[in-house]
C-alpha cells in the first residue's frame, strides 16, 4: 500500500507540477516503514519504481499544448508588446505596439539603439533559462528619443514552424488602457471626468488638445489636473506620465524584473572579474573578487551563484581576502560535463585555476554540498591547502538513523537520495518545472525550501532581500537538475572517510546555531571525534547565516588558517 502511495504521488505531480510535495511525502512515509531489502539495489519494489519513474519523465514540461501562444501572450499585456524570434522578426504583436511600430518594421534589428543592447538581447536567446530579463532601448526615429523596453525570454508554443526560443518586449511608455481606469477611480478616488483628462493627456500630450476634445476651457482642465496631481501625489505632468507608465508596466507583468546579478550564466556583477582557462581542451571559468592582493580563498559552491551577495563581497575585501570561485560545469563560461564528474574529477580543474592565479597555497571553503568538493580537493592536493572551511555542509550521514533525524522536508530528499537515488531525478525535475512555470510556482518552491526552519522561513517571507537570495540559489541549482541530484546523492552517503584523508589540516564547520539541516549538537558530537575539527556557530542564525552574517565567514577563514 505504501509503495502504491508513492506512485500515486508521482502521477499527481506529473498531472499538476504544483503538487510536488505529494510525491516527497509518500516517499518519506514509505522509506520510514523500512521496506524489505532497503540496502539492495535489486529489490523488487525498486525495479517497479524505476519503471514508472522512467516512463513518466518524458511528460515533464514537454507538451506544447500547455504553453501559451505568442498571440495570446501579447494580447494580455496592458502596454505595447511584441514577441521576437532569434532573427529579431516580429512573430506577434498587440495593436498598441503596431501603432508605434508601423506595418513596415517587421524586423527590429535596425532599431536597437546600442551595441550593449544587442549583446543583452543575444544573451537572452542563447541562455538556457526562461524568465531572464534585460532593459534596452529601441530607436524608431533618429529625430526622437529612444524608447525603453523590457525584454524577457519566454517559453511559448511554436508558431509558423518556429519553435523558439522567443523573447517578448514590452515598451516602458505611458499609453492608455481602459483596464487602468477602474483602478484609478477605486484606489485614488479619481472621478470619471478626471480619468478622462488623464486619458486625453496621455494620448495627446497637450492640455489645450484635452480642453478642445472635452469642450472645456484650458483653465478648467488645468484645475482638474491640479486635483489629479494632489490625489496621485505627483508634482506635475512629467511625474504623472512616469506614474502611469510604471502602473501599466506593473499590471502587465506576471514576473518581477530580476536584478542585474540574477542571470548567473552571463552577468558579472560590479567588483568581480570572470576569468577562463583551458583544461584538457575544455573551457573552465571562475570569478575573482575581494582584495586583489589578499589571502587567497578557493570557494566551491555547486548550488550557489559564485558572486554571492554585495555584502559578502564587501566583507571579503575589508578582511583582505581574495576569493577565487569556480563556476560549476555548464554555468558561466564553463563547458558542461556529465553529472558523474564530481569532486574527484573537478579537483583537477580547481588546481589548474589556482595555478593560473599563481596561488601556491589557499584556504579551501565549500558551501553546502560543495564541502565534499573542498575535502576531496584538499585530500588530493594537501600541499596547496592551509585550512578548510565547511559552510552549512554538516557532518556525514553514517546510517539510516542519522537521516531519520532530519526534519521532514529535508528527510524527504535525503532518504531517497541514499536508498533509491535513480528515481530522485524525476521529482526534482517536477519541482524545477514548477519553479520556472509562474510567479506562484516560484513562490511555492521558495517557501518549501526552508519549510522546517522557522528563522529562515520568517526571513524569506518578510524580507525581500532574503526571498531574492533564496530564489537565486534555487535558480542556479536548477540550471542543471541532473548535477544537482547527483550532488545530493553524494551528500546523502557516508563520506566520513574524507576527514581521515585531510587530518593534517584544520577544518572549521561554519553553521547557524538554528540550522535545522545539521543541528549544532550533532555537528559538535561529530567534530569531537577529531582533533583537527572545530565548530563555529552563529547565534540565532539558520541556513541563511552566510547571507545574514557574512562577517562570520572571515572569522572562520582566520580560525582555519591559524588552527584556533
Amino acid at each position: 500500500m505504501a509503495a502504491a502511495e508513492v506512485l500515486n504521488g508521482l502521477y499527481e505531480a506529473i498531472a499538476d507540477h504544483s503538487r510536488f510535495e505529494a510525491i516527497f511525502t509518500a516517499m518519506d512515509d514509505f522509506l520510514d516503514a523500512d521496506p524489505v531489502d532497503l540496502e539492495s539495489q535489486d529489490a523488487d519494489w525498486k525495479q517497479v519504481f524505476r519503471t514508472h519513474f522512467n516512463r513518466v519523465s518524458q511528460y515533464i514540461e514537454t507538451r506544447d499544448d500547455d504553453l501559451e501562444s505568442p498571440v495570446v501572450h501579447v494580447d494580455r499585456q496592458l502596454v505595447p508588446a511584441a514577441v521576437l524570434n532569434r532573427s529579431l522578426d516580429v512573430v506577434a504583436s498587440n495593436p498598441m505596439f503596431d501603432a508605434l511600430n508601423g506595418s513596415a518594421n517587421t524586423n527590429l534589428a535596425p532599431m536597437i539603439a546600442t551595441p550593449k543592447g544587442r549583446r543583452s538581447l543575444e544573451a537572452l536567446f542563447t541562455g538556457n533559462r526562461d524568465g531572464g530579463q534585460v532593459l534596452l532601448s529601441l530607436h524608431w526615429d533618429t529625430k526622437t528619443r529612444p524608447v525603453f523596453v523590457v525584454a524577457r525570454r519566454e517559453r511559448l508554443a511554436p508558431v509558423s514552424g518556429q519553435a523558439g526560443p522567443f523573447v517578448s518586449i514590452r515598451i516602458a511608455k505611458a499609453v492608455w488602457n481602459d483596464d487602468v481606469a477602474p483602478l484609478l477611480e477605486m484606489a485614488y478616488d479619481l472621478t470619471a471626468a478626471e480619468v478622462e483628462v488623464i486619458k486625453g493627456l496621455i494620448e495627446t500630450g497637450s492640455v489645450s488638445d484635452v480642453a478642445r476634445q472635452r469642450k472645456r476651457s484650458v483653465r478648467t482642465v488645468r484645475t482638474q489636473l491640479t486635483n489629479i496631481f494632489a490625489k496621485l501625489d505627483v508634482s506635475g505632468q512629467t511625474e504623472l506620465t512616469l506614474f502611469l507608465a510604471t502602473l501599466t508596466q506593473m499590471m502587465s507583468q506576471d514576473r518581477r524584473l530580476i536584478d542585474e546579478e540574477s542571470d548567473t550564466r552571463t552577468v558579472v556583477p560590479p567588483g568581480t572579474k570572470m576569468r577562463t582557462l583551458k583544461v584538457s581542451g575544455r573551457t573552465v571559468s571562475y570569478l575573482t573578487y575581494g582584495a586583489a592582493d589578499g589571502h587567497p580563498v578557493l570557494m566551491i559552491q555547486p548550488t550557489t551563484p559564485p558572486s554571492q551577495t554585495p555584502e559578502f563581497r564587501k566583507v571579503c575585501d575589508e578582511n583582505n581576502l581574495r576569493l577565487i570561485v569556480p563556476f560549476k560545469p555548464g554555468s558561466g563560461k564553463t563547458d558542461p560535463r556529465p553529472p558523474d564528474h564530481g569532486p574527484e574529477t573537478l579537483s583537477h580543474d580547481y588546481r589548474a585555476i589556482l595555478d593560473q592565479e599563481k596561488v601556491t597555497t589557499a584556504t579551501v571553503a565549500g558551501q553546502s554540498s560543495g564541502g565534499l568538493y573542498a575535502l576531496e580537493f584538499s585530500a588530493r592536493y594537501p600541499d596547496t591547502v592551509d585550512g578548510i572551511v565547511l559552510v552549512d555542509t554538516g557532518s556525514p550521514f553514517r546510517g539510516r538513523k542519522d537521516l531519520m533525524g532530519l526534519p521532514p522536508a529535508l528527510r524527504r530528499t535525503f532518504l531517497p537520495a541514499r536508498y533509491i537515488p535513480d528515481v530522485l531525478l524525476v521529482p526534482h525535475r517536477i519541482v524545477a518545472a514548477n519553479f520556472r512555470r509562474s510567479l506562484s510556482g516560484e513562490a511555492k518552491v521558495v517557501n518549501y525550501f526552508f519549510e522546517d526552519s522557522e528563522v529562515d522561513t520568517m526571513r524569506v517571507r518578510t524580507d525581500r532581500k532574503f526571498y531574492d537570495i533564496t530564489k537565486r540559489i534555487i535558480a542556479y541549482s536548477f540550471e542543471d537538475v541532473d548535477r544537482l541530484v547527483a550532488d545530493v546523492c553524494r551528500w546523502a552517503q557516508d563520506w566520513s572517510g574524507l576527514f581521515k584523508r585531510v587530518s593534517q589540516h584544520e577544518v572549521v564547520f561554519l553553521h547557524g546555531q538554528a540550522n535545522t539541516l545539521f543541528t549544532i549538537d550533532r555537528l559538535e558530537d561529530f567534530a569531537g571525534q577529531y582533533k583537527s575539527l572545530t565548530v563555529l556557530s552563529v547565534e540565532g542564525e539558520g541556513q541563511l547565516q552566510l547571507y545574514a552574517s557574512p562577517e562570520s565567514f572571515a572569522d572562520a577563514i582566520r580560525r582555519a588558517r591559524n588552527g584556533v
